[in-house]
């Protein structure tokens, strides 16, 4: 008898600590049809799944102000070839565990390095590929880090940030020492979210340590969006320097919602690249235009057309799609 109340006390407790917790299962997977032009003139068309993903979000009150949250994502669509060359369709994405409190935050993570805050440029348009996508214009998201990142408590919608990136390219390679073959950075940063307006601002400084290649230097980027109501604009704009090469890159983005179910958008980007031996500077430029269209308040079907001019290439990249995305 003892022992049964010993074991249902001990049941109990573990039932109230697990109820502190809770968990949250959500993603993503689309099917679209795409058709592509390159700038040497080479078509492509097809089927294909994208944007296909299952993330799980666990958070847990530790009581005294304090919470606990992890976030793991898994690229999953199905049978689609793998960007790391598997062929089941299954890849790693962001991962990230957090503490934070009345003193903000402290997160670690190993996370994609995308073109980041540029995108609040593009006003929250959906349905696009991305004019990020490839690099001819923002920075793509090719790259992986890991980080340590601390955030300051919210106050009057404003937040600053530090992160320590290690790894550039090559998450778990080796960490910030002196001898890590990976680049590392040091970003300082400002969050802004207050009514419709939406805004970010970062400066980053680069450290190459044991990588013989390495030419970065610096990166300072900004971006903002306004909701008007009728419509929401936006702008970013991102200037990076390094050894070899200036780069600077602009986004304008106007999203309108039509109506309940229908919203309208496009976005316009430059990026010119200028050689720091030479001064010769080569300017790229392109649009995506794409209209959304909500079946239910998870399903929806998109479609884009992206056009993109690289420089001196004689035919302009041209890039359409239409996909039938479902999420939960």
């Amino acid at each position: 008898m003892k022992k049964s109340l010993i074991a249902l006390a001990a049941l109990a407790a573990f039932g109230t600590a697990y109820a502190q917790s809770a968990v949250t299962i959500t993603g993503k997977l689309g099917g679209s049809y795409t058709a592509n032009t390159s700038n040497a003139g080479v078509k492509t068309s097809g089927f294909n799944m994208q944007d296909g993903d299952v993330n799980f979000t666990v958070v847990e009150d530790l009581g005294g102000g304090l919470k606990a949250d992890v976030f793991m994502g898994i690229r999953l669509r199905g049978r689609e070839a793998n960007t790391d060359g598997a062929v089941d369709g299954i890849g790693s994405r962001n991962a990230t565990v957090r503490l934070s409190g009345g003193f903000g935050s402290v997160l670690v993570g190993a996370v994609a390095s995308p073109s980041g805050i540029l995108a609040i440029g593009g006003a929250g348009a959906t349905g696009f590929k991305g004019v990020d996508d490839g690099g001819e214009l923002l920075d793509a998201e090719t790259n992986s880090i890991d980080l340590f990142q601390y955030t300051t408590p919210t106050m009057m919608g404003a937040s600053g940030y530090v992160q320590l990136v290690d790894n550039i390219g090559d998450a778990g390679a080796g960490g910030r020492e002196a001898l890590a073959t990976t680049p590392a950075a040091t970003v300082f940063g400002l969050n802004y979210a207050n009514g419709p307006i939406l805004a970010n601002a970062d400066s980053t400084s680069f450290k190459c340590n044991a990588t013989a290649s390495c030419v970065l230097q610096s990166r300072v980027r900004a971006s903002a969006s306004y909701n008007l109501g009728v419509a929401t604009v936006g702008f970013g704009y991102q200037t990076n320097n390094n050894t070899t090469t200036d780069v600077k890159q602009m986004v304008v983005g106007v999203n309108v919602p039509v109506n309940a179910q229908l919203s309208a958008a496009i976005n316009y980007a430059t990026r010119d690249t200028k050689t720091t031996s030479t001064g010769a500077t080569v300017t790229n430029k392109g649009y995506e235009a794409g209209v959304n269209y909500s079946l239910s308040k998870r399903t929806a079907v998109a479609a884009s057309y992206r056009l993109i001019n690289e420089g001196a290439s004689a035919i302009d990249q041209k890039h359409t799609r239409v996909r039938l995305m479902h999420s939960f």
